[in-house]
């Protein structure tokens, strides 16, 4: 789904009151966003009001993915071969030929879909990226640390709205920060911070060639 910066809320916004999530790294991400341009961003979550606000100060194109509804996500890919995750998530992702974004909202979504389905998202990934992107997401600091099924939204650079999806995920593949570069090749990590739960929290830049 993509909306432009100033567009009013989405179909998937609910109207309840959400918890809260403080960000560590996100506000140094946004501080070296460039303003003299207009920005690609992609957000592979749902479109939220509160993300499409955050933007509304930047000139900028929002894309919302929602790959958290993906059938990938709901019921595993195990049954499809490389070519067949790429073209599956080519689909769903929909981009417009030509499309650079300057930052990526990866979230949680690393740790919904196998090594395969996350290495075809790399690949597609890489072909989308403007050499200085950067990217913000969530890593596993082990194997056995539990990710709690949730959406996010953007009030403050420091502060995330939380809400819980309409249909679980059913399946979880944690991937620690090593793993997850070793996936998902077209960002290194910059920087990472530990929270309470076991997560990391990690900013990310682009590992792509100048077009």
């Amino acid at each position: 789904m993509t909306a432009p910066a100033a567009s009013a809320s989405s179909n998937n916004v609910s109207q309840t009151a959400t918890p809260r999530h403080q960000s560590l790294l996100f506000p140094t991400l946004c501080s070296k966003l460039p303003r003299d341009r207009r920005l690609n961003v992609l957000d592979v979550g749902p479109a939220f009001p509160e993300t499409i606000r955050f933007f509304s100060q930047f000139r900028c194109h929002l894309h919302f993915a929602d790959l958290f509804s993906d059938p990938l996500v709901l019921r595993g890919s195990s049954h499809l071969s490389g070519p067949e995750l790429q073209k599956a998530l080519l689909e769903t992702l929909a981009i417009q030929p030509g499309t650079r974004f300057d930052l990526v909202l990866l979230w949680d979504f690393p740790h919904y879909v196998d090594d395969a389905a996350l290495r075809a998202f790399d690949v597609i990934l890489k072909g989308c990226l403007h050499p200085r992107a950067i990217g913000h997401g969530f890593a596993c600091r082990t194997p056995d640390t539990r990710i709690r099924n949730q959406w996010y939204g953007i009030e403050e650079p420091h502060l995330f709205s939380i809400r819980e999806p309409r249909e679980p995920q059913l399946r979880f593949f944690p991937h620690s920060q090593a793993i997850l570069i070793n996936l998902l090749t077209c960002f290194d990590i910059d920087r990472g911070m530990l929270l309470p739960d076991g997560r990391l929290e990690v900013a990310l830049r682009a590992n792509v060639p100048e077009h």
